[in-house]
């Protein structure tokens, strides 16, 4: 598992600097349960751009299995 895929994908990388915009936005906030909820959501688009980078090696063996059969 190479770390560079992740560091270097844009995708990972947008997500990672939505953590400015969040930090931002939550600070302004009363200490209750929307304000985790905005970092929880936060957290879960992280975690899709993650699994999706880590997924897309096994996409891209599917769609050639596909176009092979065609």
């Amino acid at each position: 598992m190479s770390i560079g895929k992740y560091v270097t994908n844009p995708g990972v990388l947008g997500a990672a600097l939505g953590a400015a915009s969040t930090a931002k936005r939550t600070a302004g906030m009363r200490r209750d349960w929307r304000r985790l909820l905005v970092w929880g959501v936060w957290l879960a688009g992280l975690a899709l751009a993650v699994a999706s980078v880590a997924m897309q090696e096994q996409d891209d063996d599917f769609d050639s299995a596909r176009k092979a059969r065609k």
